[in-house]
């Protein structure tokens, strides 16, 4: 028998003994008991009800709720007032619910593991060019390579008369060079912090990588090339000309096709464009395009989801601003990079004295698209203008 089951018992053997109790007084009264007789009485309901308050105490102290114990208090409610005030003063109290709200600065919970990660634009740009890495320690940070000048080069070949002199064609080479730039960002951090919150501080490092990796991707894209920032594809490239081709209701689809025709139309022997780099917003315009019976429309030469147009791929890089797009052939851009992304740990100032350190991350980076391949590759600076433009007869 446990504890709880031994209190209720001898509870209910109090309640008994106290309705006994009450007879005997009521049975005295009628037969004129004595006042001697009558103070022993009175006295024994009391050590009863006193007991039954202090049984009821240790029941409430070990959290029990006995259905069996409320029913006896609610069974005898008026023997126990009628006993208390009639003899001894005291009265039983049903004690309010215990409930959760009760126990003050409780700290349990269930600890979730992990930590939430926080959002950020797809990284797409680094993705879709080749990487080569730079391995050479003697690179003084530059990348040096041999171009086309196609400035001064001429391509002179013609039908030639008998006896007639042949044209002389023009062949030269300009040697390019390109800085290795870096890109980087750091966090001073308290020792006591990886100390005593390790699965916190686990996550500066990543924290850090990942702002790198945003800086990156947004210089492959829009990189001004003055040092030391990237010289990204927006500023490398050429851009579209549109011209008046009597498309009716021209739409995205249709501009994709025309702009891969402008890159193979004098360079199909060497391009193939194979991507096309928007932003969400003018992807789903494409996509959600409607004819005059709210049909959607996707055209023969698209897949039925909108995310390939002509053999090219459709990419969202929301670092490209919205109404513009690049299209090219994505084996001719480059990005020659040094032993990728570090993280470093370092002391700065007087941070040694301070219990201070720095996380610091790093990378070094050149994204080339070299002179004689520039011409697989055309932006769009506004695609509604173009598409105006094309629509016109």
């Amino acid at each position: 028998m446990d504890k709880n089951q031994e209190i209720q018992e001898a509870l209910d053997k109090r309640f008994n003994a106290l309705e006994l109790k009450q007879k005997e007084v009521d049975s005295a009264l009628e037969q004129g008991a004595s006042k001697e007789e009558m103070t022993k009485l009175e006295n024994a309901a009391k050590a009863q009800a006193d007991v039954i308050e202090e049984l009821k105490g240790k029941l409430e102290e070990k959290q029990v709720k006995e259905e069996t114990v409320v029913e006896q208090i609610n069974k005898n409610l008026e023997t126990l007032k009628s006993a208390a005030k009639g003899l001894s003063s005291k009265e039983v109290v049903v004690k309010a619910d215990t409930l959760r709200a009760n126990v003050t600065g409780n700290q349990n919970a269930l600890d979730l593991e992990g930590i939430g990660q926080l959002a950020h634009a797809k990284l797409t740009a680094y993705d879709i060019f080749n990487k080569i890495p730079v391995s050479d320690s003697n690179t003084n940070g530059v990348i040096r390579y041999y171009d086309w000048d196609s400035a001064t080069t001429v391509r002179a070949a013609a039908a030639i008369a008998e006896g007639a002199v042949f044209p002389e064609s023009t062949a030269k080479w300009v040697t390019q060079t390109l800085p290795i730039e870096k890109i980087g960002d750091t966090l001073p951090v308290g020792e006591e912090f990886f100390e005593d919150s390790a699965m916190f501080a686990a996550e500066l490092g990543m924290f850090l990588d990942t702002n790198v990796k945003i800086k990156r991707n947004d210089g492959i894209i829009n990189g001004n090339g003055t040092t030391p920032n990237l010289k990204g594809i927006v500023a490398t490239v050429g851009a579209f000309t549109p011209v008046a081709s009597g498309i009716s209701d021209a739409s995205i689809y249709d501009l994709f096709v025309k702009v891969s025709e402008a890159i193979t139309v004098g360079g199909g022997s060497k391009y193939a464009p194979n991507f096309g780099l928007m932003n969400i917003t003018d992807i789903n315009l494409m996509k959600l395009k409607k004819d005059a019976n709210e049909n959607y429309i996707i055209p023969p030469f698209a897949s039925r989801d909108g995310n390939e147009v002509a053999g090219m791929v459709v990419l969202e890089e929301n670092s490209i601003a919205a109404n513009t797009m690049v299209i090219g052939d994505s084996r001719y851009a480059r990005i020659y990079e040094r032993a990728g992304i570090t993280l470093s740990r370092g002391m700065v100032n007087a941070q040694f004295t301070e219990d201070m350190e720095t996380l610091k991350v790093r990378t070094r980076l050149a994204f080339l698209i070299r002179n004689a391949d520039v011409g697989g590759f055309l932006k769009v600076t506004s695609i509604s203008a173009a598409l105006t433009t094309l629509a016109t007869a």
